[in-house]
This record gives structure tokens, C-alpha cells and sequence, in this order.
């Protein structure tokens, strides 16, 4: 063979080669995919530093830097390092396909999907525990993406991941049917779990009540943070308990694991009495233990996650070792209650080992390190609750009739669980349990409608960061809320900063909570004020009428609501308040109940054309909630005011002027009548009356 066919050789061998790599680079997607892992399709790449961009990574000489999996789950350990995957996905099909590629692990910081254009750029999808749940596009406890292909078409998708604590990345794609299915078994599943969990905290709950024995305080402090645990590791705690609070779901797997360790020490000591049955180093090395989980109740306040996470983990070891010690001495010593306690923490211990053993990254990632500790913890919980039995025997009747109500309180609990209506509207849809409320239920009501908002909220909002938003909308939301609720009404719904708010009493009691809100808004101001933040200002308007309240959506998923005119229209006078610097803008209909009750200042503001009205609306101004010194300027300026308003729509506008001129002189920040002067100064005699459009 000469030089020159090796040469050829080489090259047709590399070329080979870099075709084989490629080939497999590419995941092959069909219709007829139901379910397929990606483990050993994916590659990644890991940035210790945390300092590569998507430019970085998607450059075409980055593509050599990516190492291809050889797992069906890649665990990383606690290295908290930023990791890149990039997956190819291929249709070689005659027929579009969409698919859904499911990361199987709730826990993760920060996850970014990449998701290519048709004009070759990426758009960038961001959720994970550090922002809302409501970041995520697909509702799901885990990071769900929806990929689609046209026939013959390739695509690169991209991920990148960061995460406080044990990083598991198990990649699924999944035919849409088929992970809806699977999602509904896993959620009933997990359903039934929680349920178990639940029924032991309520009937133990029950029991210490009944016989005063601090030992079921302790197991069901124990059951308590076991469960909160769950919620945390399943992410089922953020997708309904506290979706609003990525700090929560952050750190609560520290918080859950120092209540859960402690109380299960305790519990420990007190049922097998460890003063008297093991030696004294085991019984004070278990103190020690019952301190350090104390003391991990509170770091998160201080530490991050990185090390809160990690330290959690470490301590948590030899609990797992001094219990089940601590057990078989007392069972050797024919210490009774030793038997049942001996098997339910055996099952735990072995269960428990498995799954810290997995997030050290000591074990992969299988069926009984991912689902272990649920049937292990099941059985554990019903085992002690048959130990702690064994020592009421005498009270075994009264035991029983408290399982049966707490079984009850469970079926009623889990039935209403994704059905959840506000109890105000319960009450005026005229049913007596939330078990009643069916899609469609509805009926007409007059009530009245208050629409506050926050002034200039999207320049505010510019200012600070995702975090200090939400801090800020909940600060401001809990602060007005109860005001609210103390005239007689209820919040319908929170829209961004806005509130929408019912009263079916009477319109004077969406008045007065307007007022109060106006007045109390000075002294959330002073404590803004405290903190450094700018002060705001908020827009009320308040209208009150025919409504229809009734239930909307589909039945998996209802939400109250309230639809009529008289909504819009409290929502285009709140919106007014802009315009006339008012406070409080009410419509006629409001101001008539207003005059009637005596108690609240007002002055008439303007006839405005708003939209989906054909005739003007009046609109008036309630000032009881203004600063003191400009209530007594409106007050003082009121005669003349309403003297040039009466002369502007008389058409005598020169007197109206005059009029206007005196309010000015006395009240030079006056917005209304600056208004109204604007109007009059090109005037002339023949000027027909401008009216204002929304």
C-alpha cells in the first residue's frame, strides 16, 4: 500500500468515526414514542466556576467540550456547579411530532431551557426554587418542556442547571397522553401517601389530647417534619403550599429535617426511656444530637442553602445509627415497648440509609432509592402508632372511634383538596359545603365593587429585582387585606398589585375600607420610609350594582369570580383616579348612599365618556382619606369649586373661571381644577363641553 492510499485511509477512517459520534448525538423521535429515558443521550458539561454564558456553550468548538452520558440518570453529588446538557433531537418521520422532556427532580435552583427559533436564534425559559412557581410555563412539580418537530427536522435543545444541594438529573421524553397518565397515577399515588401521614398526625394528635402524654406530641412533631420533608424533596409543597415563596422552599428542607431529627430524638428517649436503658455516652450523645438539629432550625436565616443543605445531611447520619443502637439494647434488656420500635426503625433505617446514600451520591438513582423512603416511612409510621398502642391498651375503645373521625376528616380533606372555593362565596352561592360547588354554579346580586391599585407600579417595579417585587406586592397585600375584611368585605381576587374586592352588605362599607386604606397607607409609608424605600400612592374606586358571582373554568380546576357591568365599570373609575389626582372616585349610583349616611366628604369631579358607555358617568371624589391639610383646602374651597363645575356646564365659562381662579389661589395643587382651568383658558363662547375618554 503506497503513502497516498494510507493517507486516503486515515482520512476516510476519521471521517468515519466523527459521523459515528455525530450519529449518535441525535435522538431519533417518532409518534410511536411513548416513554423513552435520555440518560444516555444526553451530554453535558461541567462550569466549576459558574462563569460560562449560553454564547459560550453553543459555539461549535464547545461541542467537543461536552461529555456524553453513560447513565440513565446523572447524579452529581453536592459539587454545586453549573451544568450544561445538550440534547438533538431528530424526525425522521413523514409526521410532526411533539413531545414533553420531563427533568424527574423537583429540587433545582436554577433551570434553564434553550429552545431554538426558526430564525436560528435560542429563546431562554428560567424557573427553578429561586423564582415563583408561577415562572414555570408547564404546571408540573417537576421542569417540564414541550419539544416539536417537523418531518425530517433537527433540533438542539439545551439545559443548564445550578442547585444548592444534591443535583439528580433524570431526563424522560414522554408522548403527552402517556405523562398525563403517569402524572395522574404518581399524584394519586402520592396523594395516598400524604393521606396515611396526614390521618397519623390528626389521630395521634387526637390521642395526646386525650391522655396528656408528651410522647405523642413528640411523634407527631416528628410525622410533621417527615411529611414537610416530602412536600420539599417531591415539590409538591411548592407547587400548592407555598408557590408565592421560593426562599420557603429553599430552606425548608433544612427547617423540616431540624424539627424531624429533633423531635424523633426526643420521642426516642421519652418511649424507651434511654436514661435508664442505655448507656449514659449513647443517652447524652443523643442531647447533643436533639441541640445541633435545634440549633439547624435557625441557620437558613443566616447560611446558604450550600451549606444549610450540607450540614443538615451530615448530621442526620448518626441519627440513623444512635436510634436504631439506642432500640436494640432496650430490646435486649426485654424493655417491652422496645418491639414494635425495633421494627418500625429498622424498616426506616434501611429505607432512610438508601436515600442519603443516593444524595451523597453514594448509590444511583432506582426505584427503591427514589420511591423507598415512601414505603419505608409508611410503614414506619404505622408501626410506631401500633407501639405507642401497645402502651394505652386500656383506652383502646376511645382509640378507635378517634382513627374512625380522623379517617373521615381525611376522605374529606382529600375529595375538597383541588377544589378549593373562598368561603365567602360558599355563602352567597347558598352552599353549605365546599363539597357542593360545581362548575357553573352562579347567581345574580347586587353588591358593591372596590378596585384599588398602586400608582405608577410598573416604573416602581423597574427599580427593584424579581424578589423584591414579590416582597414588596405581599407586604403591601397583607397590610390592606384585613382592612378589607374588618368593613364586611372580601377579596376576590389579587391582580399583580391590584385588588378587586366585594361588599354585599352595603356600598358604605366599600367607602369606609377605601378610607381606611387611604389613612393607613401614610403609616405603611412612614415604615417604607424607615427602610429606605420611596412612599406610594394607591387609586380607589368604588362602584356598586348588578353582578353575576358564580364559578368559571373546568371541572378539575374551578375558580370564583364575579362578571357584570358594574365591574367594569369600578374598574374604569379606579383608573380615573390618575387623571383628577383623586384618592376615592365613586360613581353616582355610590355618592347617593354616601349623601345618605352623612359621614364621608365628597365633591362632583367630572361627567366622563368611558368605554362600553354611550352616556357620560359622573364621577365624584370621596377626601376623608387625604392628607388632613388637603382635606381642609378642599373643604375651604369647596363653595367656590362647585360654584365654577356649575358655571362650566352652564357654559359660563368666564365665571367659571373666576371660580376656579379663587380654588387655585387657595389650593394651588388642586388636579381637578387645574383640569378644568386647562379647558377654559383657549375657551370661547361657543365651547361645547369636552368630555374626557378613557
Amino acid at each position: 500500500m503506497n503513502c497516498k492510499s494510507i493517507i486516503l485511509y486515515f482520512i476516510f477512517f476519521a471521517l468515519f468515526a466523527v459521523s459515528s459520534v455525530y450519529a449518535d448525538d441525535k435522538i431519533h423521535v417518532s409518534k410511536d414514542i411513548e416513554r423513552l429515558p435520555l440518560g444516555k443521550s444526553v451530554y453535558y458539561l461541567e462550569d466549576p466556576e459558574r462563569k460560562l454564558t449560553f454564547d459560550d456553550i453553543s459555539k461549535p468548538d464547545a461541542e467537543s467540550k461536552f461529555i456524553k452520558s453513560d447513565k440513565d440518570s446523572l447524579d452529581f453529588g453536592q459539587l454545586n456547579y453549573n451544568y450544561w446538557f445538550r440534547l438533538t433531537f431528530e424526525n425522521d418521520t413523514p409526521e410532526s411530532v411533539s413531545k414533553l422532556v420531563e427533568i424527574n427532580y423537583s429540587n433545582i435552583d436554577i433551570v434553564q431551557f434553550y429552545k431554538p427559533n426558526p430564525d436560528g436564534t435560542y429563546s431562554k425559559e428560567e424557573s427553578g426554587m429561586l423564582f415563583p412557581f408561577s415562572a414555570r410555563s408547564f404546571k408540573n412539580r417537576n421542569f417540564v418542556y414541550q419539544i416539536e418537530l417537523l418531518p425530517g427536522q433537527q433540533k438542539t435543545y439545551y439545559l443548564m442547571t445550578w442547585t444548592s444541594g444534591g443535583l439528580n438529573i433524570p431526563l424522560t421524553l414522554w408522548d403527552k397522553e402517556t405523562f398525563s397518565q403517569y402524572n395522574a397515577d404518581m399524584q394519586h399515588g402520592l396523594g395516598l401517601y400524604y393521606g396515611v401521614m396526614v390521618v397519623m398526625i390528626l389521630y395521634n394528635i387526637f390521642i395526646f389530647f386525650s391522655v396528656r402524654d408528651v410522647s405523642y406530641f413528640y411523634y407527631v412533631s416528628y410525622i410533621l417534619g417527615f411529611l414537610g420533608i416530602q412536600l420539599v424533596l417531591t415539590g409538591h409543597g411548592f407547587q400548592y403550599l407555598w408557590p408565592a415563596f421560593p426562599f420557603l422552599q429553599r430552606n425548608f428542607y433544612v427547617v423540616f429535617t431540624g424539627i424531624c431529627m429533633a423531635s424523633v430524638l426526643l420521642f426516642t428517649k421519652r418511649f424507651l426511656n434511654t436514661k435508664e436503658n442505655v448507656p449514659k455516652w449513647l443517652d447524652k450523645s443523643m442531647k447533643v444530637l436533639i441541640v445541633a438539629h435545634g440549633f439547624i432550625l435557625f441557620t437558613p436565616l443566616v447560611l446558604p442553602p450550600e451549606i444549610t443543605v450540607k450540614l443538615a445531611l451530615v448530621l442526620t447520619l448518626p441519627v440513623l445509627i444512635f436510634i436504631p443502637t439506642a432500640t436494640v439494647i432496650s430490646f435486649l434488656k426485654k424493655f417491652r415497648p422496645a418491639r414494635y420500635f425495633l421494627l418500625a426503625f429498622t424498616v426506616l433505617t434501611v429505607s432512610g440509609t438508601v436515600v442519603v446514600l443516593r444524595f451523597i451520591n453514594v448509590l444511583g438513582s432506582t426505584f427503591l432509592t427514589e420511591y423507598g423512603l415512601y414505603l419505608g416511612s409508611t410503614m414506619e409510621v404505622i408501626l410506631l402508632s401500633i407501639a405507642l398502642a401497645d402502651r394505652i391498651n386500656i383506652m383502646k375503645k376511645e382509640k378507635e372511634e378517634a382513627q374512625a373521625k380522623t379517617l373521615e376528616m381525611q376522605k374529606i380533606l382529600t375529595e375538597s383538596y383541588a377544589r378549593f372555593v373562598p368561603k365567602d362565596f360558599l355563602a352567597n352561592l347558598g352552599k353549605d359545603s365546599i363539597l357542593d360547588v360545581r362548575l357553573g354554579d352562579q347567581i345574580q346580586k347586587d353588591m358593591a365593587v372596590l378596585f384599588s391599585d398602586i400608582r405608577s407600579f410598573t416604573t416602581l417595579s423597574e427599580q427593584m429585582t424579581p424578589a423584591e417585587n414579590f416582597n414588596f406586592i405581599n407586604s403591601y397585600l397583607s397590610r390592606m387585606s384585613p382592612i378589607i375584611q374588618r368593613h364586611n368585605g372580601f377579596i376576590d381576587k389579587f391582580i399583580g398589585d391590584a385588588i378587586m374586592a366585594l361588599f354585599q352588605r352595603n356600598v358604605i362599607d366599600a367607602v369606609s375600607a377605601g378610607v381606611e386604606m387611604q389613612r393607613y397607607l401614610k403609616e405603611y409609608n412612614e415604615h417604607r420610609h424607615r427602610q429606605g424605600y420611596i412612599p406610594i400612592q394607591i387609586g380607589v374606586g368604588i362602584h356598586s350594582g348588578s353582578l353575576m358571582l358564580g364559578t368559571i373554568g373546568a371541572e378539575e380546576r374551578l375558580e370564583g369570580t364575579v362578571i357584570s357591568d358594574t365591574v367594569n365599570l369600578a374598574s374604569r373609575i379606579e383608573s380615573l383616579t390618575k387623571v383628577y389626582g383623586s384618592r376615592i372616585a365613586v360613581s353616582e349610583s355610590t355618592i347617593e348612599e354616601v349623601k345618605k349616611d352623612g359621614k364621608f366628604h365628597f365633591r362632583f369631579l367630572d361627567r366622563v365618556k368611558v368605554k362600553g358607555k354611550q352616556r357620560p358617568v359622573s364621577v365624584y371624589e370621596v377626601f376623608d382619606g387625604d392628607e388632613p391639610q388637603h382635606q381642609d383646602l378642599k373643604l375651604k374651597t369647596k363653595e367656590s369649586y362647585e360654584k365654577g363645575v356649575k358655571a362650566f356646564y352652564s357654559n359660563s365659562f368666564e365665571e367659571a373661571k373666576q371660580q376656579f381662579e379663587k380654588v387655585i389661589s387657595l389650593f394651588p395643587d388642586d388636579k381637578a381644577t387645574q383640569l378644568y382651568l386647562k379647558r377654559l383658558y383657549p375657551v370661547t363662547h361657543d365651547r361645547k363641553l369636552e368630555e374626557v375618554e378613557e
